[in-house]
């Protein structure tokens, strides 16, 4: 058995080719710290994006919760975690022109 998680098109939220457009971008992203894209049911609304289920929860979640004297969080962790990020949006802007 796997723990998922379900991200649901909520209405009004973003249409249904955004959503999907999503779902295709998390689909050619693979990497060991990103969420690995499970499943996607796009047939019928609502529309479903399944991917593993992070069991730290959410970045903000995580550093909220280890950020009450636990853990200190340096300034390196802070560049480590941005450099990150910033490679990912590299990847998905890439994705994007080649997409278009």
């Amino acid at each position: 058995m796997v723990d998922v998680a379900v991200k649901t098109l909520k209405p009004g939220t973003k249409s249904a080719d955004a959503f999907v457009d999503e779902a295709k971008i998390m689909h050619k992203l693979r990497h060991r710290q990103l969420v690995l894209l499970m499943g996607v049911c796009t047939r019928s609304e609502p529309m479903y994006i399944i991917t593993e289920l992070m069991v730290n929860g959410s970045l903000l979640e995580y550093l909220h919760k280890h950020n009450d004297g636990l853990i200190e969080i340096t300034f390196g962790h802070i560049i480590d975690m941005a450099a990150q990020v910033i490679i990912i949006v590299i990847i998905i802007i890439m994705l994007m022109i080649t997409m278009a």
